[in-house]
């Protein structure tokens, strides 16, 4: 018996340690975000490339994948000037107050490995915070990994301004969606 009861732990360290063995320490190197609302009068497109971050992937195991992306509000644009002032304004994103926009990885679902130089798609679980509201999101992703220390993707999710604190005036309802999908294309190395 007491022999049992040494080698059950032993047996889960020595788990522990192969997989945490396996597991990357990624940070994003190219990103590229872009979002678009689409009202009944106009379509906006926005974007930006100076998104950041850092996550742990471990392709034997997705469930396990924690990170975060951060992009700066005041680096949004839509290609008109006037329009970036007002989005990243008080009325709108308060760029001044909630400098930041976050997504936090807290899990993944669907496929369960990464095989080399394949897609897998996969369902990333996370919070988003922009406007400094935090709100659950789901986001439809496909990764592939070099079978080395890279991995890209492309996630796309979808946010309700109205959630997050932003009230679209009603001058313009009829041109800007309360309703925004968001784009993140990235590239990490370890």
């Amino acid at each position: 018996m007491r022999m049992r009861q040494l080698l059950i732990p032993a047996l889960v360290l020595a788990t522990a340690a192969i997989a945490s063995a396996d597991t990357l320490e990624m940070q994003i190197r190219r990103a590229r975000v872009s979002f678009k609302s689409e009202a009944p009068l106009e379509t906006i497109n926005g974007r930006t490339s100076q998104a950041s971050g850092t996550f742990r992937i471990d392709p034997s195991n997705l469930a396990a994948t924690r990170g975060t992306i951060t992009v700066p509000v005041a680096s949004l644009r839509t290609g008109i000037d006037l329009r970036d002032e007002h989005l990243r304004g008080e009325d709108w994103l308060d760029a001044g107050s909630h400098p930041n926009a976050t997504f936090e990885i807290t899990g993944v679902t669907g496929a369960s490995s990464l095989s080399a130089n394949e897609d897998a798609n996969v369902t990333v679980r996370g919070n988003f915070t922009i406007h400094g509201v935090t709100k659950p999101v789901t986001a439809r992703t496909r990764v592939q990994w070099d079978g080395g220390t890279r991995v890209r993707g492309r996630a796309q999710f979808t946010v309700k301004l109205d959630e997050h604190g932003v009230d679209i005036p009603s001058i313009v309802q009829a041109k800007v969606s309360n309703e925004i999908t968001v784009r993140i294309d990235f590239q990490a190395a370890s």
